[in-house]
């Protein structure tokens, strides 16, 4: 499967033991190059996470991060010092909403972050429909609907389209975020009977989740930012299934083929 998504982490930000905190990656795997990773989030922990997949944080090219929540950010700098580390010399570009640079800036100032590296920390900062283009990728952001800005990303390929969600409640740019897409991954933090909780934090619920799906007529969905606060995953399942039957939540380690 020469692209496929690896789900690094899929908690909610409720720390759990079987799952890692927001972070996950398009591959593309090429015979004679290897792979090549854009990262999707790098929430704390992330790199562990990647190592336990055996993948190499060499691969990865670009990251996007949706939101500055630390579940979905505060592994970035563990992340670029491992590259710093194993004597990366790629140039690496992340992108995300404003407040990057300055984010960025602050975390070298008090870190020293990959201080001896020899490659350069591109930071580009975009908006709402900004497109970036990387080699035969479109990546578009759109805004969600969260506690703070919250961009979610549109990936198109002419062999797959894919939209991740981040953080969001339901809304009319879920919509056309996932409009037509080969997979969704929409977050899914509440179940049903927590709706109030879901809506206090802008958060979605699997149900949600699902009619997202059927209004955008994406052709797969997976559900992540997963609650362990609940006893399993059939919980999840139940909600959705009779809406949206091919729908699966994610797990660490876990790779879908685009």
């Amino acid at each position: 499967m020469p692209y496929s998504v690896r789900f690094f982490g899929t908690s909610s930000a409720t720390p759990s033991l079987q799952r890692g905190f927001a972070c996950l990656g398009l591959i593309h795997k090429n015979k004679l190059e290897g792979e090549d990773i854009i990262l999707m989030d790098c929430g704390d922990g992330s790199i562990r996470k990647i190592m336990e997949t055996n993948t190499h944080c060499g691969s990865i090219s670009n990251i996007f991060i949706t939101h500055y929540h630390s579940d979905h950010l505060s592994g970035l700098i563990q992340v670029i010092e491992t590259m710093g580390i194993e004597k990366r010399t790629r140039d690496l570009f992340v992108y995300g909403p404003k407040g990057l640079k300055e984010y960025f800036s602050i975390a070298q100032k008090t870190t020293s972050v990959a201080s001896n590296r020899r490659f350069e920390v591109n930071i580009r900062e975009i908006e709402q429909g900004e497109k970036t283009l990387l080699g035969e990728y479109v990546i578009t952001p759109v805004s969600m609907q969260h506690t703070i800005p919250c961009l979610g990303y549109r990936i198109e390929h002419s062999a797959f389209s894919a939209a991740y969600t981040g953080d969001t409640e339901p809304c009319a740019n879920s919509i056309s975020l996932a409009q037509g897409v080969d997979l969704l991954i929409h977050e899914a933090t509440y179940l049903k009977k927590d709706l109030a909780k879901a809506r206090e934090a802008k958060h979605s619920t699997p149900r949600e989740a699902a009619e997202i799906a059927i209004k955008a007529e994406a052709r797969g969905l997976v559900l992540t930012h997963v609650n362990d606060r609940y006893e399993s995953d059939k919980e999840m399942l139940q909600e959705c299934e009779r809406i949206y039957a091919k729908t699966k939540i994610a797990c660490d380690g876990l790779e879908i083929e685009l």
